[in-house]
């Protein structure tokens, strides 16, 4: 990484200079992702559609399993997040195997955007073997490939990017997949509504706005070389795993997650010991409208704790007219924080050399 400087230039000609591979430009196409994801997968999710396929969707029911790793499960986990109300159990599957109870009555999803993800294509091969009919979500691969040859549905995205930089694409086919089997309402003027204000805040966030009034680049600035902890509470517990992973990749960086209540009940002792550590941690708290009263004083608590014991805090607000809106806001804004650590820290955004490399060993292990 470069040695650069505290004040280090975040505008358009320091982003042309490492973002070779258009992160930014990937970021500020959030809002058209959720468009032409949603419109899509609605179009292709149609009542005659899924009639064309025996046991999709179930006729009630018993249970929905979102299976997919990295990328391709966070969509799965903020949808989630924005259904609070559904009737019956939800997961999100990261691993190889499915849970016991899925079975011919459970409405299952698999989400690969390669299509290659071997713990994906395996959960697609065991969701057959129990009778069930997953629908497919991909941009190709050997997962459009089995949807193909096993008569299954499959809603193929637009291929070519990060799967870090596809979550619009790869969610919105999940919450037209719940609005088509029946088990939440028609979410196409939350997703309009959502879009265009992340189409205004782009204005506000993107590299050609100034220094003074974006919060991205402040945040990026309050972070750079330290230690980002990321919480949340309720709905904003899936976008705080979100912000690690993006700085994690996008970044180059470490960073952790948790959530409320429970990192009150453990992880704040980690802070009492190690005073080289805490000064150099910077604690963001996120917060959404919507969070339940005793959440909101735990994490006022939880901050005021923590600066006491000398870790720095930042309170990050949702904005937005519904849960959607408020959760993809928090998305938009911390995927632009990580763009603009990695420009901090002098390195190009997209390239995940590391993960590449680990696969390719894994690969050569297995075979």
């Amino acid at each position: 990484m470069a040695d650069v400087g505290a004040m280090t230039d975040l505008g358009p000609a320091r982003a042309a200079e490492f973002d070779r591979a258009g992160m930014f430009a990937e970021v500020a196409g959030l809002p058209r992702q959720l468009r032409e994801g949603y419109e899509a997968a609605r179009g292709r999710l149609a009542g005659a559609f899924f009639g064309t396929f025996p046991g999709i969707p179930p006729a009630e029911p018993s249970g929905v399993a979102l299976c997919g790793m990295g990328g391709s499960a966070i969509g799965a986990d903020l949808v989630l997040a924005c259904l609070p109300g559904l009737s019956v159990p939800a997961t999100v599957v990261r691993g190889y195997a499915l849970p016991e109870w899925v079975g011919p009555e459970t409405l299952v999803v698999v989400v690969s955007y390669s299509g290659e993800t071997e713990e994906a294509l395996t959960c697609a091969a065991q969701a057959r073997s129990r009778g069930c009919v997953p629908v497919c979500v991909s941009s190709g691969g050997g997962l459009a490939a089995f949807a193909e040859a096993e008569g299954l549905p499959l809603v193929v995205v637009p291929g070519g990017s990060q799967p870090r930089a596809a979550v619009g694409y790869l969610s919105m086919p999940l919450l037209a997949t719940l609005e088509a089997s029946g088990l939440c309402h028609e979410h196409a003027s939350e997703v309009e509504a959502a879009a265009a204000q992340l189409e205004a805040d782009n204005a506000i966030l993107g590299p050609s706005a100034p220094d003074e009034g974006n919060p991205a680049k402040t945040l990026a600035r309050r972070l750079e070389k330290r230690l980002a902890v990321v919480y949340g509470a309720g709905p904003t517990g899936p976008v705080a795993r979100r912000w690690k992973g993006q700085i994690n990749e996008n970044a180059k960086a470490p960073a952790f997650f948790n959530e409320l209540p429970e990192l009150d009940h453990n992880e704040i002792m980690g802070w009492t010991s190690l005073p080289h550590v805490t000064s150099s941690t910077v604690a963001l708290f996120l917060h959404d409208e919507s969070d339940e009263e005793r959440l909101a004083r735990r994490a006022e608590l939880t901050a005021r704790e923590y600066e006491a014991l000398g870790v720095a805090t930042e309170l990050v607000a949702a904005r937005g007219s519904s849960r959607l809106a408020r959760l993809f806001s928090l998305v938009q804004l911390g995927d632009y924080v990580s763009c603009y650590l990695a420009l901090l820290y002098g390195v190009d955004p997209t390239p995940v050399d590391a993960i590449q490399a680990f696969k390719a060993s894994l690969a050569g292990d297995a075979g």
